[in-house]
């Protein structure tokens, strides 16, 4: 933490001169340094950091020689004046190189300045609350205003004024016309439960009385008005009545390796109360010298802020507080290769692998043991080097140490079995299965290897020995029963091949033994399967024609899956998304299989509604009715129709015809349906007819009247005597009245045709 010397021996100071007290005495902040540390303060409006008298920027300049100008400089840590109720503030500062405005203030606000004025307010807000201490420059008071200055002043409440009634000192003897001068002035302000006063280079100047219980901001204001001057501070230091915080370490830090002891803080007083932040792997989190013990599973540093608050035990509400940063520096992960070797094998060698990614970790130091009973001078049992040898003479488990140190000290160890193996071992495998093999199938190979001590150390598996030998796969952590995959690449042709497996097994470096075994690899077909475009619901069976084997071998196709039939007829019956797999088997037995995905969309549902009846010239709406997607109709023929692509178009028809709606979706699919519209012509009843017996006009022939089955047919003669009715007209008047012939005359008939038909009158002529 930046800054933290000076905590570090007020501490020692305080701890070391007998009947010191704590009053006042913890460095709440501070604003100085060459050049100044900023550090914690907001500086606003025109102050920066500068040079007035120096050129090391050793000076804030809280307002520049310049008309209407202000800024302020607040240290952004608040005080509660209600719980630390002492504090004072000693600063260097200096108000000249103008024509004397406007002046200097420091204060307690509730709330920083966000805005400022200038002139006679000195760049206090006018809804700033708090204490302010002012040395003033300009007197707008009273007349002439270059009298009574400098002024000092003591002002609290909400805003500011020179004018009010509150403490004031004025320059009236001109004793404190230094305080305008090109020379900086040391100022103090003290402020204990609400007596204030302000002291200059050690002399008390000025006094006042007034308690402020709340939580506020200490810092500084200036302003010019019409005349200029520049207004700077330095070396500014704020005491409180805290009690002092010190987290330990140097420089606020502290490190150790993981899981070690870190101590923490300082000596206890007995008057204060400790509370440490986190807590995690703090031994006691309320005492002031609490011990940090911290795992670190990682390879790197890791970097933790531990916190403690001291208050005073009488009074907790006030309290200080500082942090250390803990580095908990990583353990090396250790690790280490063992050699693979047999009894007949000279030397056994060891490689560490131990690895951080600390770099100020390295370089390592390592300490081995061997665990060799017979170990010599000039074999010894431990070495300090990172890759060691060692030469063992029996055929046993040894138990292998490494320890591994880093460069910070931390520590981490790690035993390993290691055995050496007996003699040349037994090699042995087992192919999956007698038979031949196709070569797009995996083949598995089973070890069935043995060593009369220890186990094997690696395996070499040629795969093709005799055609392929660079074909090889090696494992080097083998064990008995372990199985072995490998798939050939395609033939070149359909016949196939001899294969020849060579199997080496070791159990060291120098001990090996191999056998071989052969198979023949026959050739696998190869399908290939287009994709098919999508179908419609309604679509007829399709026959699947993008499947096929490609390489001309002989053998037999087939497909399944849901609705399709073994020849690849596909059946569509309802949407969705249908697998179908093609399968090829050739004579000998080899499979390649392949699949594809139909797509089917559902087909639309249409009805073009009910068969119509329809009065000649009347205009009749269509009820058709269909289901889908975006669906795009279209009606033929067109004749008669008002809209040929309307769902329901409006007809006039003056014929019976018949119509096809054709209804079609975004997919294409479509489906359709037809309608008939019979026609219903206005009745056609002759005017006279003669029911003689000819042959010929001997009925009342009514044209069209057959198609209105529900017609009614009235006739009255000339003095309006009903002669006959029917209901249909399935069989024609004969001129008769209850079977008798009536005389030649005119008589009267009404039709009633119905269906919405318009009811026909007029009248007939009988003759003879």
């Amino acid at each position: 933490m930046a800054g933290k010397w000076w905590k570090i021996a007020l501490l020692s100071l305080i701890g070391f001169l007998p009947g010191l007290s704590y009053s006042q005495n913890y460095v709440f902040a501070q604003l100085g340094g060459a050049p100044v540390n900023t550090n914690g303060w907001n500086l606003q409006g025109s102050a920066a950091v500068g040079n007035i008298l120096t050129n090391d920027n050793s000076e804030v300049i809280v307002c520049p020689a310049r008309n209407t100008t202000s800024g302020a400089v607040f240290f952004n840590q608040p005080i509660n004046l209600s719980i630390c109720n002492k504090w004072k503030a000693e600063f260097d500062f200096r108000m000249f190189d103008g024509n004397g405005a406007d002046g200097l203030a420091f204060c307690f606000l509730e709330v920083p300045p966000a805005g400022f004025v200038t002139g006679a307010g000195l760049g206090i807000p006018s809804s700033a609350n708090g204490l302010k201490i002012c040395f003033d420059t300009y007197n707008n008071c009273v007349s002439p205003s270059n009298t009574r200055v400098p002024k000092v002043e003591i002002r609290w409440g909400v805003g500011y004024s020179e004018c009010w009634s509150q403490p004031t000192l004025e320059n009236t003897s001109g004793e404190i016309s230094y305080l305008r001068s090109n020379d900086y002035n040391r100022a103090l302000i003290e402020y204990d439960n609400g007596n204030i006063s302000v002291s200059v280079n050690g002399k008390l100047l000025l006094t006042g009385n007034q308690s402020f219980n709340f939580t506020g901001y200490l810092g500084f204001t200036a302003s010019t008005g019409g005349s200029r001057d520049n207004h700077s501070i330095k070396n500014v230091i704020v005491y409180t009545d805290m009690p002092p915080s010190f987290a330990g370490g140097v420089n606020g830090m502290a490190s150790g390796c993981a899981q070690q002891l870190i101590q923490l803080g300082t000596a206890p007083n007995n008057a204060y109360n400790y509370s440490w932040t986190p807590s995690a792997g703090i031994n006691n989190a309320t005492i002031a010298n609490p011990i940090l013990q911290l795992p670190n599973n990682s390879d790197t540093v890791q970097t933790l802020q531990y916190f403690v608050r001291t208050a005073f035990q009488s009074n907790p509400g006030c309290y200080s507080s500082d942090s250390i940063t803990i580095q908990v520096k990583p353990n090396p992960k250790i690790n280490f290769g063992k050699p693979a070797i047999c009894l007949q094998d000279a030397l056994a060698q060891f490689t560490d692998s131990s690895y951080t990614r600390d770099p100020a970790s390295f370089p390592f130091s390592y300490q081995w043991y061997f665990d060799d009973p017979t170990a010599t001078v000039a074999n010894p049992n431990t070495s300090t080097l990172q890759n060691p040898s060692h030469i063992y003479s029996a055929a046993q488990i040894y138990q292998v140490k490494n320890k591994v140190t880093s460069a910070a000290g931390c520590v981490d160890s790690l035993t390993l079995p290691f055995t050496v193996n007996g003699a040349i071992p037994r090699a042995g495998m087992q192919i999956s299965s007698a038979r031949n093999y196709c070569n797009n199938e995996n083949l598995y190979l089973l070890d069935q290897s043995s060593v009369n001590f220890g186990s094997t150390t690696r395996v070499d598996i040629f795969w093709d020995s005799v055609a392929d030998p660079t074909l090889v796969e090696t494992d080097v952590t083998p064990i008995i029963g372990k199985q072995y995959l490998h798939k050939y690449p395609p033939l070149a042709d359909t016949i196939g091949r001899n294969v020849t497996i060579r199997y080496e097994v070791y159990s060291g470096i120098s001990c090996k033994n191999v056998i071989s075994q052969s198979f023949s690899l026959i050739a696998n077909p190869t399908v290939l399967f287009d994709s098919i475009a999508p179908l419609c619901s309604n679509h007829p069976p399709y026959q699947i024609m993008e499947a096929a084997e490609i390489t001309g071998i002989s053998g037999t196709g087939t497909f399944s899956g849901t609705s399709v039939t073994s020849a690849g007829v596909f059946t569509p019956f309802t949407a969705g998304q249908f697998p179908v797999y093609f399968t090829f088997e050739t004579s000998r037995g080899c499979l390649d299989a392949i699949s594809k995905t139909i797509t089917v969309h559902a087909a639309p549902v249409v009805s073009a509604g009910a068969d119509l009846l329809v009065l000649e010239g009347k205009m009749v709406r269509i009820n058709a009715n269909a289901i889908g997607n975006d669906l795009q109709f279209q009606w033929s023929p067109t004749l008669y129709l008002q809209s040929d692509t309307a769902l329901q178009p409006l007809c006039t028809p003056y014929q019976d015809i018949t119509y096809t709606l054709l209804a079609t979706d975004t997919n294409e699919c479509n489906a359709s349906d037809t309608l008939y519209i019979k026609v219903l012509l206005k009745p056609i009843a002759p005017n006279a007819f003669s029911p003689n017996g000819d042959g010929i006009h001997d009925t009342w022939q009514i044209q069209y009247l057959n198609d209105y089955p529900n017609s009614r047919v009235l006739i009255y003669t000339r003095a309006g005597q009903l002669i006959y009715q029917s209901i249909g007209y399935t069989k024609p008047w004969d001129g008769t009245y209850k079977g008798l012939p009536l005389p030649i005359g005119t008589y009267y008939y009404i039709i009633q045709a119905g269906n919405g038909s318009e009811v026909i009158k007029g009248s007939i002529t009988l003759l003879r």
